[in-house]
């Protein structure tokens, strides 16, 4: 989720788009969801 943060701060600083911005968080979700799924 830490990666969440840098989207986040990458936004802000303005070297990301907000419609870049709320993709780049889908797929980290997607990501996370993955991964949970195989630690199980």
């Amino acid at each position: 989720m830490e990666c969440g943060a840098l989207v986040d701060v990458c936004a802000v600083a303005g070297y990301l788009g907000e419609e870049d911005a709320q993709h780049a968080k889908a797929l980290l979700v997607r990501v996370v969801a993955m991964l949970s799924k195989m630690c199980r």
